[in-house]
């Protein structure tokens, strides 16, 4: 039994313990493969790793937002309010510091400006650059933003370089205009508005001339978006996919839903089940629940909830190529190689640890894994030989990918 007077430097100890971990673990197995792994194979290395979070509190919480390509740069997104602008060689060059937290990962609209939602606000972002000599300054400019009443749900979606669609938890969708930040209108469903402990719904996509947006009830609903002189949004097509929300279990880091185009219909996965729409009505399909797709070969893929599956060009389940015990948040593909990431399952910081893998093209063949102290559940990104991402301890990460 500790004395009383040892007890804060005791627990003080045990709450950096994760924080150190993660550096330690790293130091131990930089350039070292799994025993599984023979020598001379494809591998993972950390190129650069930076620190984001000041103090214990941010230790202490899921990092949700994540990264996104930004020209040749990334902008790094953080639970903390800020916007990061990284050089691919690990540089720094600007930060822009919010009221509020980034839960959804910011959208490149092009290669000087990004939209970047900040709790239930949405700022219209212009990176402006100046030199002095040789060297060059950069500096964030705010060109317009719009509050709801609720936090941001979704990525906002950009229509036809004109207009910007943006989802809130309350099932509001606003239209703005990207130029100005007007709101030209507005869509509301209280109905199906039901509380829910996710981050975010699946990106809105746009299928045969409509703009699919899914809610936290797991209703789908298909919309038309008109710009004639004034700007209508209406619900065309609309599907539940859940019977009640009071099923779902309590859920931390992943979608609600995702979609994907499959002909002139979509495939889409929820926390109850997944499936296909077809003939005006939801259709289950086996092993498509809990996932985010994308399209993959000539048929789709799925990642989350038990690993890595594939379904041919019609939805019907193929097979399970790499298995998890803990949620797949990330798979992302380069030259030659897969990425896949996982997040703890534990409630704190440090209850249960996670992985990166190095995968094959197929998904197949595990070459190379390495332990993250509680994962990732933040969004990442690849370009053809590295992977970038945030863990849950609040460390910017490039690893390259080495063969």
């Amino acid at each position: 039994m500790f004395p009383r007077k040892f007890f804060p430097l005791f627990f003080i100890f045990l709450f950096l313990f994760p924080v150190f971990a993660e550096f330690n673990e790293f130091d131990k197995n930089i350039g070292k493969a799994p025993e599984f792994v023979r020598n001379g194979g494809p591998r993972l290395a950390v190129e650069w790793a930076v620190p984001l979070k000041k103090n214990q509190v941010q230790v202490n919480r899921r990092e949700e937002a994540g990264v996104t390509l930004f020209g040749e740069d990334i902008l790094v997104a953080t639970r903390a309010g800020e916007l990061h602008l990284f050089g691919k060689n690990g540089e720094l060059k600007v930060t822009a510091v919010f009221e509020g937290e980034c839960t959804v990962a910011p959208v490149a609209v092009d290669e000087t400006h990004a939209l970047v939602p900040v709790s239930n606000s949405v700022f219209m972002m212009e990176l402006v650059t100046e030199k002095s000599g040789k060297k060059v300054e950069y500096s964030w400019k705010v060109l317009w933003n719009i509050a709801g009443k609720a936090t941001v749900a979704a990525q906002p979606f950009v229509y036809e370089n004109k207009l910007v669609l943006i989802q809130f938890h309350d099932s509001v969708i606003y239209v703005i205009d990207k130029e100005s930040g007007e709101l030209k209108n507005m869509y509301s469903d209280y109905e199906n508005s039901e509380e829910l402990s996710i981050v975010r719904l699946a990106q809105p996509i746009f299928v045969e001339g409509k703009i699919v947006f899914g809610f936290s009830d797991g209703t789908i609903t298909f919309f038309m978006l008109r710009d004639e002189g004034k700007v209508d949004l209406i619900p065309y097509y609309k599907f539940k996919t859940a019977n009640s929300m009071k099923r779902f279990e309590k859920r931390d880091f992943f979608d609600l839903l995702s979609f994907v185009q499959i002909e002139d219909s979509i495939l889409f996965s929820g926390g109850e089940f997944g499936g296909v729409i077809v003939d005006g009505k939801p259709v289950k399909l086996e092993n498509m629940e809990e996932l985010e797709l994308f399209k993959y070969e000539s048929g789709f893929a799925g990642f989350g909830r038990r690993g890595i599956f594939l379904f041919d060009e019609n939805g019907k389940f193929r097979t399970q190529p790499f298995k998890s015990m803990n949620y797949v948040t990330n798979l992302v593909q380069g030259n030659g190689f897969a990425v896949a990431m996982t997040s703890g399952e534990g409630p704190m910081l440090g209850d249960t640890d996670a992985f990166i893998y190095l995968l094959s093209p197929d998904f197949t063949k595990v070459h190379y894994s390495m332990m993250i102290p509680n994962g990732v559940s933040s969004s990442a990104v690849c370009d053809s030989s590295s992977v970038y991402f945030v863990s849950d301890m609040g460390v910017f990460y490039k690893f390259k990918v080495l063969k």
